[in-house]
This record gives structure tokens, C-alpha cells and sequence, in this order.
């Protein structure tokens, strides 16, 4: 998981994020929430936990740090998909789903949108 962890540090620095290490963020509840991977864009915070599959219990585990943090969470399955059941858990409780193929997708479009964001400040 150790590349893994390195091709999300390496991408968020990429597109202009804040690569925060320790991964952790301080919760609500007093705890730091442990993550794979979290990134900052000024006061919003994305974090991303790596599973080799994703079932309904690794769906629960990161939706309570969500719950706890408030950051934007995703879950990147390193084979790629996860079971239904999860899939379904994952988006009633707003979690994202991302393959290994999707990460770099999400960061691109974080670019765009930073991009379009300086474009209108510009114009």
C-alpha cells in the first residue's frame, strides 16, 4: 500500500493541494482520524482511505471518520470495484468509490476546476 499512498501524495501535490502528513485529522470527538492519505485545499480537507476490496465494513469504518472530520472522503478499491452492497453504502452516505484507474481523474479535475476558478478571477 506504501505506492499507493505515494501516487495520492504525489498527484495531490500536483494539482496544487497540500499533502498533510501525519494523515490524520483532528474529529469533533477529540480524536485524530487516521487516514491512507489526506490532502488540503485551504479549509477543506480530502481524505482517501485505501482498501484492497471494499465491503460494507470499509465503507462504515470510513464514514465514521467522515462523520467525525467533516473532510471530503474517498475510498480507493485497488482491485478496481467493491461488492453492491458497499457500492450502495458508500454513496447513501456521500463516499466516493475510486479504482486505481480514477485516481489520477480525480486529480485532473481539480486542476480544471482551478483552472476555470483563476480564469474567472482573471477575466
Amino acid at each position: 500500500m506504501y505506492y499507493e499512498k505515494l501516487a495520492l501524495e504525489v498527484n495531490a501535490a500536483a494539482s496544487g493541494l497540500t499533502v498533510v502528513k501525519p494523515a490524520a485529522i483532528a474529529g469533533a470527538s477529540g480524536i485524530d482520524q487516521k487516514f491512507t492519505s489526506v490532502a488540503a485545499d485551504g479549509p477543506t480537507s480530502y481524505a482517501f482511505d485505501v482498501y484492497p476490496e471494499v465491503t460494507e465494513k470499509e465503507v462504515l469504518k470510513t464514514y465514521i471518520k467522515k462523520l467525525d472530520t467533516g473532510a471530503e472522503t474517498y475510498i480507493v478499491c485497488l482491485q478496481g470495484k467493491s461488492t453492491p452492497e458497499a457500492a450502495r453504502l458508500a454513496r447513501e452516505y456521500g463516499i466516493d468509490l475510486l479504482g486505481p484507474g480514477n485516481v489520477g481523474d480525480f486529480f485532473s479535475a481539480k486542476i480544471t476546476q482551478q483552472l476555470r476558478a483563476l480564469k474567472r478571477q482573471l477575466a
